[in-house]
């Protein structure tokens, strides 16, 4: 049977566990002083654990957001900033949706003394795009930029002296 609660269900004890389905092949467990867990117990390679957003629109349209995930400190006691949403990713159209399109972008905000706003986007396409203030992209000491066929085809050494795998082809 199902349980139906009023107002607040209220777990009393540390490590509590909610198991759902016919099986408990889905738990939801306390971690003591810091959260929840969420465990599938299905153990084939093709059934890992899933965690779905879904929106209840019916007409979604361009720039509409599907789903957020914020990241906030809301008790810091300095207030102010502090208390903004200083992270999140969202799931937002890029078009009306119809039935050959749902092109979504996700959008990955960060905050420096505001509310979090988007400073890197990955578009429907695979399109990477630094929105920030310095809209820098920083290698690593010794690092590659590079193609699949061609991973290392920019090395850049840890002194920033670059050199190319290829002979630069300016026609």
């Amino acid at each position: 049977a199902d349980l139906y609660v009023g107002d607040d269900l209220a777990l009393l004890s540390d490590a509590a566990v909610l198991s759902l389905g016919a099986d408990a092949d889905v738990t939801i467990t306390h971690d003591t002083d810091d959260g929840i867990e969420l465990k599938s117990k299905a153990t084939g390679a093709t059934q890992p654990v899933l965690l779905t957003l879904q929106t209840g629109e019916t007409d979604i349209a361009a720039s509409d957001v599907l789903g957020t995930l914020n990241f906030q400190a809301p008790d810091e006691g300095q207030g102010t900033d502090a208390i903004l949403v200083a992270a999140g990713i969202e799931a937002v159209s890029e078009g009306d949706f119809s039935s050959s399109n749902n092109a979504t972008k996700l959008s990955f905000k960060t905050a420096a003394s505001e509310a979090a706003a988007e400073k890197m986007k990955l578009s429907s396409t695979g399109v990477l795009t630094l929105n920030g203030g310095s809209g820098a992209l920083v290698i690593p000491n010794a690092g590659n930029i590079g193609s699949a066929g061609d991973t290392d085809a920019i090395a850049i050494a840890s002194n920033g002296k670059t050199t190319f795998s290829q002979d630069a082809n300016f026609s």
